[in-house]
């Protein structure tokens, strides 16, 4: 009765949907065009010298195994965005989550273990208090039910006084991520000896990779740990 007299209307197109966004829209989205960096995601257009990095990753650390993004920076992918983290729109989640798992059959190394478990990138207990809900953790949670898998909360974000990366250049991120990004240490993660081997780095949005490797960097850190792979919805920047 409640969704016949308030049918759902997709978000970009404001026409009545199953879902938040209807398939014609989701579909319309701008996915990463062909050919990436094999490393980080980024379109490379046949230009790297390297056949596995680009020139923008060439010389960076490789904690992680590779990075993959499903959309584009367009004006849709950043509504769709913003909606989601600054005014509430937690319905937005799972259609979104669609996106990464149609990704993640996109991409062979993911498909050679069914032992996966998805891990969010953390915001600051503030922002958490603030918001209510962690944008990436929504996303994670979503495509753990969509893939039948595991989440676990093994980071955590402490204050540096930067809530945002958004306006620092690229050594101010590497830095700022590096200090921000710990692994959670509250006392049933001290009892375990061993963590699962293939860890999948979810997120919103990857931009020049900081927080990514930031992340990577402390989850190969915890025993029994051997690849992890990041996953994000939007690449700016592109």
């Amino acid at each position: 009765m409640f969704s016949w007299l308030f049918p759902a209307t997709c978000e970009l197109c404001g026409e009545t949907a199953e879902e938040t966004i209807c398939p014609a829209c989701l579909a319309g989205l701008s996915r990463i065009p062909a050919p990436i960096c094999l490393h980080c995601g980024a379109p490379t257009a046949g230009q790297q010298t390297d056949p596995d990095r680009c020139e923008e990753c060439n010389g960076q650390p490789r904690p992680f195994l590779l990075a993959r993004q499903a959309l584009q920076q367009t004006d849709e992918s950043m509504k769709l965005i913003y909606a989601l983290k600054y005014h509430h729109a937690l319905h937005l989640a799972r259609p979104l989550a669609r996106l990464l798992h149609e990704l993640w059959e996109k991409t062979p190394q993911l498909n050679t273990h069914q032992e996966w478990v998805l891990v969010p990138v953390p915001v600051t207990p503030a922002r958490l208090y603030t918001r209510g809900f962690n944008q990436a953790g929504e996303l994670a949670r979503h495509l753990a039910d969509l893939r039948g898998l595991r989440m676990m909360n093994l980071l955590e974000r402490r204050d540096t006084g930067v809530l945002s990366q958004t306006r620092l250049g690229a050594g101010a991120r590497r830095l700022n991520a590096m200090r921000a990004y710990q692994r959670q240490k509250p006392g049933w993660l001290k009892r375990r000896r061993s963590y699962p081997p293939h860890l999948v780095l979810v997120d919103d949005v990857f931009t020049t990779g900081s927080t990514a490797r930031a992340c990577a960097t402390q989850l190969r850190k915890l025993p029994g740990v051997r690849e992890v792979v990041s996953l994000s919805l939007v690449r700016i920047g592109v």
